[in-house]
């Protein structure tokens, strides 16, 4: 833990600089959020957490040193049997950075069947219940005020102006409530939708801008510039990640997983040393 920790300070001081706009200008340097943990290099998601033992096989042997979890949310694919305060601590000690993903309610619009759904009407409201929900499990499971954690927003149809502004009503209120508890906020948006949307509301007063974005785009290009969708300027300051890959079997340490592969310079969780 102590080896992990000392190789993100020098990306922390520098990420502890970086201004972000919610209701009010909001840093990581404002006492209600600590300085982040930055997670730099590769990643992988998948929709079950890895047992320790999975993990302790790929550790050192996979290319990958962050894995996300899927910490919460209504629409929840799958069930989390590892996922316990304890597993956090456990793989946290062996030096996995944790990437937290909540599936909470998703566009109206969206592209696929997601039972639950926001629209313009009811996104602030739902963001904001969503963001009380993510921190309520953060907390559980022992992620620190600092910690990111990113909304998932499914692809959807960008042809519904309605169903835009629900995204970005919904984005907003996740983006302030999570601040105001001294967390960051992160989503995560498929480049032709969501990332499209918020990087035109990049500096619009009336939409909080969230502090990270993980976009997705299976090109095989691990690259966090040149993105087509948003200029390189925004989220320029350690604020980035890109699912780059999508499903597919990765064998490592004689474990396979099914995995998305992800690269990083974004903040993720912080948890306490156990």
């Amino acid at each position: 833990m102590t080896r992990r920790r000392h190789a993100v300070i020098a990306a922390t001081v520098l990420f502890a600089a970086a201004s972000f706009t919610a209701a009010g200008p909001v840093s990581a340097g404002d006492a209600r959020i600590p300085a982040p943990t930055i997670a730099t290099g590769l990643g992988f998601d998948t929709c079950t957490a890895p047992s320790v033992a999975a993990l302790d096989a790929w550790w050192g042997t996979s290319p990958y040193t962050t894995v996300n979890i899927y910490f919460g949310g209504i629409n929840r694919g799958c069930r989390q049997p590892n996922l316990t305060p304890s597993w956090v601590q456990t793989v946290s000690g062996m030096g996995w950075h944790l990437l937290p993903t909540y599936m909470g309610h998703q566009p109206i619009c969206m592209l696929g069947s997601k039972e639950h759904r926001y629209t313009a009407a009811d996104a602030t409201t739902i963001g904001a219940a969503n963001a009380q929900d993510a921190l309520a499990q953060a907390e559980h499971l022992g992620l620190l005020p600092g910690s990111a954690l990113y909304a998932d927003v499914e692809h959807y149809d960008r042809s519904d102006a309605s169903c835009v502004t629900a995204v970005r009503r919904y984005v907003s209120a996740w983006t302030t409530t999570l601040q105001a508890a001294g967390y960051l906020a992160g989503v995560y948006v498929h480049q032709d939708s969501g990332l499209r949307d918020l990087s035109a509301v990049y500096d619009s007063p009336e939409y909080a801008r969230p502090d990270a974005v993980w976009m997705a785009r299976w090109d095989g290009n691990p690259a966090l510039t040149g993105w087509p969708t948003a200029p390189d300027s925004q989220w320029a300051n350690h604020q980035r990640a890109k699912q780059y890959l999508g499903d597919h079997n990765e064998t490592h340490g004689g474990v396979t997983i099914n995995i998305d592969s992800d690269s990083l310079d974004a903040p993720v969780a912080t948890v306490a040393n156990p």
